[in-house]
């Protein structure tokens, strides 16, 4: 007689729990995906085959290690088959982390090494500029990433160049790809790519796994040799990678990227207004005290000349309506020529003056080496004379003329007769060393 799904399935279950029931078993974990009920689903792997893993909410709750991808552990539960997809699963009760996965320890190994090799250090590390006019995308043309970049660019930095150089993300060989796109955007001529201020490298959340072309070598080091500044925008806030140590400077998310690297249109825009105010009020105490001046002088003893500039003053009045209306315009202009400039800003402008620092700097340091050396000069020849004084006044002089000094038994100087009774045993020191003798 056939057997019914449900009947096969649970003779299935009922096989496994009893023939196998209770384990421990060690493993790494992967694909680790915390539910919204609490409870926690994972595979445990090892090179040729995985598990289906659960470990429930209440188990969760009492679980004292928090549970990533490429950790190694221990688990302690019991085998059994779920019936609604007919496949094995472990019911895990305890964990115990066994050491790093195999991933993991990769990762760690790769970063001890570059930084041991000073690729983190934050001295190599390139400033952004203040007020970027263009950027580099380098991501994947599909998903929600490169939607969510350019939705914030828009409503940030309208006024920015955004260029997308779509590359591979995920898989293997992904890490080849990333590592020449930062490379033909250092040689935008070459590859006929236009010239942008910064590089974004982005990619949104995933797994260890799904990460792991940013932890490559050939990646980190095509980072670290960019002559323009890169950004790594990849998974989430509590993902990192090597690239984020490697790169100029490292965002949670590729839209934080965006907000840390471009000036916010909004503030710029609320910071005109502030000048354009004060302005206008600069403008108003300007002209109030120059009406109350000239009042002051028509009541003073110059009144009756002044009534001779009665006709004027009504001129005076109407400058000052066209002075406001002037002053406004320019204002307006300004604060547009402003914005413009702000969104032009460029290093390049900075050049002459740092040139002719750096030129300043090296007159300066020449100066003071000549002067060092002079003055060091004249010490070692101030020491020397003394060094010749201080050789002749040294008692090894006196013994090399003919001079002995008379040590007694005690090893004390002798300097009078008194020192050295008859029969007494002395010792000489010549220049040349020295002789043992006794008193007569």
């Amino acid at each position: 007689m056939a057997l019914s799904v449900t009947e096969l399935v649970t003779r299935l279950k009922y096989a496994v729990e009893g023939q196998v029931g209770e384990q421990r078993v060690v493993g790494e974990i992967g694909s680790c995906k915390p539910a919204g009920s609490g409870h926690i689903y994972f595979t445990l792997k090892d090179r040729t085959a995985q598990l289906q893993c659960v470990l429930y909410r209440y188990q969760a709750a009492m679980c004292r290690v928090r549970l990533r991808d490429g950790m190694q552990v221990e688990l302690s539960g019991r085998a059994t088959v779920w019936e609604g997809r007919g496949s094995l699963q472990f019911v895990v009760s305890s964990v115990k982390e066994a050491g790093l996965g195999s991933l993991q320890q990769q990762f760690e190994e790769l970063k001890r090494r570059l930084e041991a090799e000073g690729l983190f250090s934050p001295a190599r590390k390139k400033p952004l500029p203040a007020f970027p006019r263009s950027v580099g995308l380098i991501t994947s043309p599909t998903g929600a990433v490169i939607q969510d970049m350019r939705h914030r660019l828009e409503s940030r930095a309208p006024w920015m160049q955004a260029y997308l150089l779509p590359v591979q993300v995920q898989g293997k060989g992904a890490e080849l790809g990333l590592a020449e796109a930062i490379r033909r955007w250092n040689e935008p001529e070459r590859y006929g790519l236009p010239v942008v201020d910064y590089l974004v490298v982005a990619r949104g959340g995933g797994s260890m796994e799904d990460l792991w072309c940013f932890n490559e070598e050939v990646l980190a080091r095509a980072i670290a040799a960019s002559r323009i500044p890169v950004v790594s925008a990849v998974g989430h806030e509590t993902d990192f990678t090597i690239a984020d140590f490697v790169a100029d400077l490292r965002a949670p998310t590729p839209t934080a990227a965006i907000e840390l690297t471009t000036p916010d249109a909004a503030v710029l825009s609320q910071r005109l207004d502030q000048l354009q105010t004060t302005l206008h009020r600069s403008l108003n105490r300007a002209l109030q005290t120059a009406h109350l001046r000239l009042r002051v002088a028509e009541q003073g003893p110059l009144g009756q000349p002044l009534r001779a500039l009665a006709p004027f003053a009504q001129q005076l009045d109407e400058l000052e309506n066209a002075l406001q209306i002037a002053a406004a315009s320019k204002t307006s202009n300004a604060a547009a020529r402003l914005g413009v400039l702000a969104a032009r800003i460029s290093p390049r402008a900075l050049q002459p003056r740092l040139a002719a620092a750096r030129t300043t700097l090296t007159a300066t340091e020449s100066r003071i080496t000549t002067t060092a050396t002079t003055r060091l000069s004249h010490h070692r020849a101030a020491l020397q004379v003394h060094a010749a004084q201080l050789a002749a006044a040294s008692p090894q002089r006196a013994l090399e003329r003919g001079f002995a000094l008379v040590h007694t038994t005690d090893g004390r100087l002798a300097r009078s007769t008194a020192d050295l009774p008859p029969g007494s045993n002395v010792t000489l020191q010549l220049a040349d060393g020295t002789k043992e003798a006794r008193v007569k």
